[in-house]
């Protein structure tokens, strides 16, 4: 069951937290960068790169704006607290603004952010048993 919570593109482009996410399509990367003649990209290529492989991945569809569209539905998100791929500020923007959402929705309940201390981009059996718990609270097999 896969349970990495979600984070912010844009917010790891602009703060040079960009490198691990990328690292996921290197090889990708990597190839896109050289057929645009770039010898070190840094971030400005990461943007053009999601402009390319995913429009709009780190602006209008980053998960600040996309993650509460989800509301009032039912949204466990698992993260670890030093995962290099969902750097823990981005993931707090998508947080705030999901929490926000909820709230106008009047759905506080739905909406639970676990963040596993000391843990990477890995879930944990206990976090793993609070997601089983939470489906059957909420899809009442």
């Amino acid at each position: 069951m896969p349970c990495i919570a979600v984070e912010s593109f844009r917010w790891a482009v602009e703060n040079n937290s960009w490198q691990s996410r990328i690292g996921t399509v290197q090889t990708a990367f990597d190839d896109a960068a050289k057929d645009s003649g770039i010898a070190q990209p840094g971030a400005d290529f990461v943007h053009t790169f999601y402009a390319r492989v995913a429009p709009g991945l780190d602006r209008q569809f980053d998960g600040p704006s996309m993650v509460p569209l989800i509301a009032p539905r039912p949204l466990l998100a698992i993260n670890g607290e030093i995962d290099p791929r969902t750097p823990l500020p981005g993931l707090q923007l998508c947080a705030d603004a999901t929490r926000a959402a909820y709230q106008a929705a009047g759905a506080n309940d739905k909406f639970v952010l676990r963040i596993q201390p000391a843990t990477g981009h890995k879930v944990l059996p206990e976090s793993l048993t609070m997601a089983r718990e939470w489906f059957v609270r909420w899809l009442k097999p």
